[in-house]
């Protein structure tokens, strides 16, 4: 019986990209390795991040009745932020995942996140976020393959 019989998951998402990411991720933890399951977690949590904090931003949500930042909102965004990646990279490196495709990519947005001056560089970096979190969701899914 391959993984793929044994899925049983029925997702009820009608969007194909966000269904196959779903159904991307019950494969991966349906697998059985639990280091792989976890840095799928904590790379969702990352990316979910970024996607809640872009359009916030975009709409105006985080400015003051004033138009304005609070002061340190910047600081306070990047370190949540950065603590949410680091959080990928070291669960990863702890498992021997570090090597995976991405794994070099995501220590660069790490470093662009804590460099970051304004909420707009912030923002910008959840396409790259998320574009990292299929090229890495895609390497773990081989990963999991391989040690079943």
């Amino acid at each position: 019986m391959t993984s793929q019989e044994k899925l049983e998951y029925k997702t009820t998402v009608a969007d194909e990209h966000w269904r196959n990411e779903e159904l991307q991720w019950a494969r991966i933890l349906s697998s059985g390795n639990p280091a792989i399951g976890m840095v799928l977690l904590y790379i969702q949590k990352a990316c979910t991040a970024f996607h809640e904090l872009e359009p916030a931003w975009k709409q105006g949500a985080l400015q003051s009745r004033k138009g304005r930042l609070a002061a340190g909102q910047v600081d306070f965004f990047s370190r949540r932020l950065a603590n949410r990646v680091r959080q990928v990279l070291v669960t990863m490196k702890n498992n021997g995942l570090d090597t995976i495709n991405g794994t070099a990519e995501l220590a660069e947005i790490l470093c662009s996140i804590e460099s970051a001056k304004t909420m707009d560089e912030l923002a910008e970096l959840t396409e790259k976020v998320h574009a990292i979190n299929h090229v890495l969701l895609d390497s773990l899914e081989k990963q999991s393959q391989s040690k079943q």
